[in-house]
């Protein structure tokens, strides 16, 4: 059930926003930035939720000079522990979900706003719009931005407005959030918290909207060994996901997964030229891809080749190595290790 808008300038409901930090320095000034200069009007609060950072975070955040920006401890580190925080002393009606990677147009809150208001979606989010700021980056965002990169993942290049199993980020009514228990920060490998939610958002009958009229930029990892980490959870996140409900939210983490059993496999028992076949097969097909998509002067093709390998492989082998933890009881990390 929608609650009705309270009242304010121009009777739009007023906005909290949500922004987990750790450690974001380089990203965090020009992301608050384009956050103060949003143009809807009732944004109550920026509530900066900070996990311990070390490198000047909170400074940069006290300094805005802006009184709606608020910094909130997260003694518990994750961004799911994070949004948590932030619902709990949120006054907005609405929730709104953003990332210091990220930069946002000026209508994005407001966007954001009414779609929610027309759909009547329980969540609500724009395309992950990748834009990378190295040579790496570039190949990582075009990679990460094309259907061989990530599969029927329509919130990474929807045209159009539509249903989706999940988005980048999110907008709820405050009210939805609490409903929902909030995020899951205990049971899920971390990074697992978005996805997992709206699965339990579609499970319970309601609906993930994604419009690309909701526009941000997001900056993707700039170096290999960051996009392997970063894909080998994400495959651990998923398997955390099949772990507490039984089933996944979308059978997008089987390709990777299969790729890798069909190559193990075939090392294993296959002969001669067989045992290299579906790498080799997989590996002339990123090639071709990357060409393609070499065409953009600003993108090589060989570090887009690099970026699929990397996103598939260790993609699939977090996957299974998330179901061989859940197999051996070993469990998953609710905080990034380190950060126990």
């Amino acid at each position: 059930m929608i609650p009705a808008p309270a009242s304010g300038p121009d009777d739009r409901p007023p906005v909290s926003v949500l922004l987990p930090v750790l450690n974001e320095r380089p990203y965090l000034r020009d992301c608050l930035d384009s956050l103060l200069s949003q143009d809807y009007p009732n944004i109550l609060e920026i509530l900066v939720l900070d996990g311990g950072s070390s490198d000047g975070s909170v400074a940069i955040a006290e300094s805005s000079g802006d009184i709606r920006v608020r910094v909130v401890d997260n003694p518990r580190i994750t961004a799911a522990a994070a949004m948590n925080a932030g619902i709990a002393v949120a006054k907005g009606q609405i929730v709104c979900r953003a990332d210091a990677h990220t930069l946002y147009a000026p209508d994005y809150v407001l966007r954001c706003v009414m779609t929610l208001l027309e759909t009547g979606a329980e969540n609500v989010g724009g395309p992950m719009r990748a834009v990378g700021t190295t040579n790496f980056g570039r190949a990582v965002a075009a990679a990460t931005s094309s259907r061989w990169g990530i599969g029927p993942g329509v919130f990474h290049y929807a045209d159009r407005r539509v249903e989706a199993d999940t988005v980048y980020l999110g907008c709820w009514w405050l009210k939805t959030l609490q409903d929902l228990g909030g995020y899951d920060e205990t049971l899920l490998q971390w990074a697992a918290e978005d996805q997992e939610l709206n699965f339990r958002i579609r499970n319970s009958g309601g609906r993930v909207i994604v419009d690309p009229s909701i526009r941000s930029w997001y900056f993707p990892r700039e170096t290999p060994r960051a996009l392997a980490r970063q894909y080998h959870n994400y495959g651990l996140a998923k398997a955390s996901t099949l772990a507490k409900h039984g089933r996944l939210p979308t059978w997008r983490p089987l390709a990777p997964a299969a790729l890798v059993l069909a190559s193990v496999t075939a090392a294993a028992v296959g002969r001669g030229w067989m045992r290299v076949a579906i790498p080799a097969g997989h590996g002339l097909a990123c090639a071709a891809v990357a060409l393609r998509l070499g065409a953009d002067p600003e993108v090589t093709p060989h570090r887009v080749f690099a970026a699929f390998e990397i996103c598939h492989w260790s993609y699939g082998t977090g996957f299974w190595a998330g179901l061989w933890r859940f197999a051996t009881g070993r469990g998953f990390d609710s905080r990034p290790v380190g950060h126990r």
